[in-house]
């Protein structure tokens, strides 16, 4: 064995080929995720916007100081969800994931429910325990059932040769 042997880099793990349920997983999650960056659609504007902006005061800063932090950090990440508007491509994207559940919905409306209702808080990273508490659903069930769905749309997707993202 060669100096250079020793000191290349191992060779690459080769790359999962066609879609797996964590991949379909991921790109749900991301598309609620862009779905929320869009821009809000005609009508009245968010409660808070009517006044003109402001610069803050000496109080403002220290009523914030006071915030724990989990409500400081979902301050700043709705502030700067609702800067960042998406792409095109990832609009495109978010189109096609939000199809695919509809293609469960018309396979079984059961799983498309628990798969959206679960991106949907995954993506707001909102309980998904909470959700289960809300809806009276046993975790066994609902994870058996999200994984089952994930795993539909994921042989689906390789059966017609789609793109993965």
């Amino acid at each position: 064995m060669t100096t250079q042997d020793r000191f290349a880099p191992p060779p690459a793990a080769p790359e999962i080929e066609g879609w797996t349920s964590e991949r379909v997983a991921r790109a749900l999650v991301k598309a609620f995720v862009t779905l929320d960056r869009l821009p809000r659609a005609r009508g009245p504007r968010e409660p808070g916007g009517h006044w003109p902006r402001h610069a803050r005061e000496w109080g403002d800063e220290l009523a914030a100081a006071e915030l724990d932090e989990a409500e400081r950090r979902e301050r700043e990440e709705r502030a700067r969800r609702a800067l960042l508007r998406p792409t095109g491509a990832e609009i495109s994207r978010m189109d096609t994931a939000l199809e695919w559940l509809r293609d469960l919905r018309a396979a079984d409306a059961g799983l498309a429910l628990v798969t959206t209702l679960w991106a949907l808080r995954a993506a707001r990273g909102h309980s998904v325990t909470a959700l289960m508490r809300e809806k009276s659903w046993a975790p066994h069930t609902f994870y058996r059932k999200r994984a089952k769905a994930l795993e539909f749309i994921a042989r689906a997707l390789n059966a017609r040769g789609a793109a993965v993202f």
